[in-house]
């Protein structure tokens, strides 16, 4: 699972309110039983008898490491009361959780078409999640990469992509081409 989906869902988790470390644990990583100390212990001894416990070991220490990372972020505070660790989200970690549910949702069923189209696009770099949720979309409309802003695709473009673009503030960043003739220039001269 990406950062940003295991983000939404520890930010989910918390916007319920404060939690412990353990009830988070066990919301977003299934049978939760050891504590980050044993489970790193166990990971680094080399006494580990599976390939499952090691990969549960590592999601553990994926979970902690991330977060960790929240917390530097500001999205998330940690506050120790009577011996025991409680996590509660921040109101910047509330706006991230909106961002993030905005962001989410590519539904998009590719419909073929015979006629080559080209999308090329400069999305600003303060708005780059934008600029990732394009090329997610782009690949789920099964259009290839050519460079790092232009797609190619035999992909009709869907009225809903459309909708999304004009909603996320994007059309004044794209320009989508029908190509008649294909090739390079070697092959059109």
């Amino acid at each position: 699972m990406r950062r940003s989906a295991k983000t939404k869902e520890i930010l989910t988790v918390l916007i319920g309110g404060i939690s412990a470390t353990a009830e988070i644990l066990d919301k977003i990583l299934p049978n939760y039983h050891r504590s980050y100390k044993n489970a790193k212990q166990t990971l680094y001894s080399g006494s580990i008898s599976t390939k499952k416990e090691l990969k549960k070991n590592i999601a553990k220490q994926q979970f902690y490491s991330l977060l960790n990372h929240l917390k530097r972020h500001g999205l998330v505070e940690k506050r120790i009361i009577h011996n025991e660790t409680l996590w509660k989200i921040t109101l910047t970690g509330i706006d991230k959780l909106r961002i993030l549910k905005e962001r989410g949702g590519l539904h998009y069923e590719p419909e073929k078409d015979n006629k080559l189209k080209i999308i090329i696009f400069d999305v600003p770099e303060k708005e780059k999640w934008k600029r990732a949720w394009l090329r997610d979309a782009l690949r789920q409309l099964d259009f290839r990469i050519l460079q790092k802003s232009v797609w190619v695709g035999k992909s009709k473009i869907p009225e809903a992509f459309l909708e999304d673009l004009r909603y996320r503030r994007l059309l004044n960043y794209i320009h989508v081409l029908e190509v008649s003739k294909t090739g390079t220039v070697v092959e059109l001269t």
